[in-house]
Order: C-alpha cells, then sequence, then structure tokens
C-alpha cells in the first residue's frame, strides 16, 4: 500500500473513512519508511528492529537470497534473530500473527518457533494458481496445521479478484482480541494482511464499490476492516489500554498499475526502488486516552522502530546483545519530542540514499548510469 492511497494523506476519492478516522482521532506520521522496498526484508527489519543488511534479511528481489521466498528459495529468518514476540512473551504476551509471514517457508522458520503462540495465514504470498506437484499452490496455515490452499480451499477469481481472505482474516483478528479481553492476558497482534498484493483481491460485497478498480476496492475492504477491529477494543473497553499501529511493509507496486496499483502521492517511483516511492509509507499511531487526537508528526520514522516502541510499551529492554537500528518513537508520540536519526535506504545490501533532517542523498540516481555507480 502506497503514501497516497488513503484520505488522510490526500487521496482525492476519500474512500478510507476508518482509517481517516483513525487518523483524526490518533496520529499521522507523514515522514515514515520501511526499512526496503520489498516485502520479506522489510518485514524482517519490522520484527527485528534492525537493518536487513544486520538481520541477513535482504534481497535484490532476484532468484537470490531470500527473494520472494517461494517454493524454490530455501532462505529464511536466520534462529539467532530475537524477533518481538520472543522478546514479549518473556513479560506475558499471547502473541498471533494473521495473513502474511514471509520469513521463510520450511519448517525452522515457522512463525512459532519464533515466538507467536498462534498463527492463521500463509508463509508466502498469493502467488499462482500453480498447476503441478513440483510447484503446488501456497499452502494456509492454523498455527502448524496446513488446512489448504490457495486458489484451491482458499479461492481466489483471478478473473473478478473476488476472495473472501480479508473477511477469514479480520474475524480471526475479532475472536483473537476477545479471547485474551476473556482471558485478561496481554497481547501482540500482527495483522498482516496482503489484498493489495497482485494479484489483489477483494470478497464480493466490495467488488465494483470504488471509484480506483478492483485495488481500490480492496483498500476499502482493508478500511472497513480496521474500522471493525477498533471498534471491537472500544466496545470490550480495552481500546485505552491498547496501541494500535498501522501501516505498510513498502511503497505501492506501479508497476502493476493501472489495475493493480496503488498510490504513493506525490512521490517518485514506487515499490522495488529506493525513491521516496518505495520507501515512505502510510503510518498512524491510534491509542485513546493517551495519544491527543489529530497529532501530525514529522519524526522521522521506520518500521524497526516499532519493535523498540513495543518492547517500550510493554516494559521490556532491548537486547543489549547486538545492534538494535529502531528508536522509541514514545517521546515524539506522546510529548512531541523529534529524535535526530538517519534514514537509510537500502536496495538489498546496497546503500542507495540516506535522509538526515529535510536533506536527503542520493549515491545513485538516473543521472548517473549504475556502472558509473559500481566503480
Amino acid at each position: 500500500m502506497g503514501w497516497g492511497d488513503l484520505g488522510a494523506f490526500g487521496e482525492p476519492s476519500k474512500e478510507t473513512p476508518n482509517l481517516d478516522q483513525m487518523a483524526s482521532e490518533g496520529m499521522l506520521f507523514l515522514d515514515f519508511y520501511t526499512a526496503n522496498p520489498l516485502c520479506s526484508p522489510s518485514r524482517a527489519a519490522l520484527l527485528t528492529g534492525r537493518l536487513p543488511v544486520r538481520n541477513g534479511f535482504y534481497t535484490t528481489n532476484a532468484r537470490a537470497r531470500n527473494a520472494y521466498t517461494p517454493q524454490d528459495i530455501v532462505g529464511g529468518i536466520p534462529d539467532s534473530e530475537l524477533l518481538l514476540p520472543e522478546l514479549l512473551k518473556k513479560a506475558g504476551y499471547i502473541n498471533k500473527i494473521i495473513g502474511k509471514w514471509h520469513l521463510g517457508h520450511r519448517p525452522q522458520f515457522h512463525p512459532l518457533k519464533h515466538g507467536f503462540d498462534e498463527w492463521f495465514g500463509s508463509p508466502n504470498c498469493h502467488f499462482g494458481p500453480f498447476d503441478n506437484r513440483a510447484l503446488p499452490n501456497i499452502p494456509v496455515y492454523r498455527d502448524w496445521e496446513m488446512i489448504g490452499r490457495y486458489y484451491e480451499d482458499f479461492k481466489i477469481d483471478l478473473k473478478t479478484g473476488e476472495a473472501n481472505l480479508t473477511q477469514i482474516y479480520l474475524q480471526e483478528a475479532l475472536d483473537f482480541i476477545s479471547n485474551q479481553q476473556a482471558s485478561q492476558q496481554p497481547f501482540f497482534l500482527y495483522w498482516a494482511i496482503d489484498a493489495t498484493h497482485a494479484p489483489v483481491y477483494a470478497s464480493k460485497q466490495f467488488l465494483g464499490t470504488s471509484q480506483r478498480g478492483l485495488y481500490g476496492d480492496a483498500v476499502r475492504e482493508i478500511d472497513d476492516s480496521i474500522g471493525k477491529i477498533l471498534k471491537h477494543l472500544q466496545k470490550l473497553g480495552i481500546s485505552e489500554n491498547t496501541f494500535v499501529f498501522f501501516t505498510s511493509d513498502n511503497g505501492a507496486a506501479l508497476i502493476s498499475a493501472p489495475k493493480q496499483g496503488g498510490s504513493n502521492g506525490p512521490f517518485l517511483c514506487g515499490k522495488q526502488t529506493t525513491f521516496e516511492g518505495g520507501m515512505r509509507e502510510p503510518a498512524i499511531a491510534w491509542w485513546p486516552g493517551h495519544i491527543p487526537a489529530g497529532g501530525v508528526s514529522h519524526q522521522l520514522g521506520n518500521v524497526m522502530d516499532l519493535f523498540t516502541t513495543s518492547l517500550s510499551l510493554a516494559g521490556v529492554q532491548p537486547p543489549s546483545d547486538r545492534q538494535i537500528d529502531g528508536i522509541d518513537l514514545l517521546p515524539a508520540i506522546l510529548q512531541g519530542k523529534l529524535i535526530d536519526r538517519p534514514i537509510f535506504y537500502y536496495r538489498g545490501n546496497v546503500m542507495m540514499a540516506v535522509r538526515l533532517g529535510l536533506y536527503k542523498a542520493h549515491y545513485w540516481t538516473w543521472s548517473n548510469s549504475w556502472e558509473e555507480y559500481s566503480k
């Protein structure tokens, strides 16, 4: 999803009323970045608080190290990395991932081996459909058990874009929240839906309801789901004790446009690039009773900061035996204090640009050749 896909960030059709309301009740981050313009390394950075070049999960999106982690890629998150749910578990948290894991599909990389107590979703994105035993359709898991496959048991109609997966993921989230509230257990929910990733999908009730084609339909359904999750927290009386953060793993994929691609607003390029359109993300923090309503932050933020911020909220110290790149955003969120820090733009293991404050330096642009840059 791109920076320009939400009404609160300037999308003109205003088809995200729930996320826009979330922003009006919480805080917008206008300068929030991913750690890599691709799915897997971005998610690894979020859950480890470390740059992909540190956690070993980087990619150039080729059939190489980790890549998309489809069936024929053997990579995954290293055992040496400490993930956020592993640390939260020590503080008594129950942790669940819903949706796309994308940090390795083989048993040794399973999310339940990395601190999650529950999982409903897929190890990879919904590539396919595939039609042979050597390359079968992507599986869907409940915890350790494979309960079906995309396109077979969990239908995605590539002609119409119809699929009810977001509704399934929504119900999983609502049920998990209800169960933790009933048991009075602190919880961490990683709701990693993938409807806006090509091939884009939406449930029947949302098809044809937006002004932006199938992609807009998917965004509308995500928006509706976020609204229902926030209302559920309020109904259960736990909204003031629950910190919610909405963002994306990379910019919108313009190569999927016009029918399957989103908007990065005024920014150049999109997913797979280290220009602003590929790296800058929509971001909203929501915590009624704590975050002043209608706030806008110019803090330079990064998905890695969600690791450190979450630990701070839980009263857990970050590990001291490794470099943690994420910062605690709570001073910026609760007190308006801006923390001076750089943002690094990596493509694979190569740094392409750096931003510090209002200034950004590119090591490579289209004005000089890759060969010249590589010398």
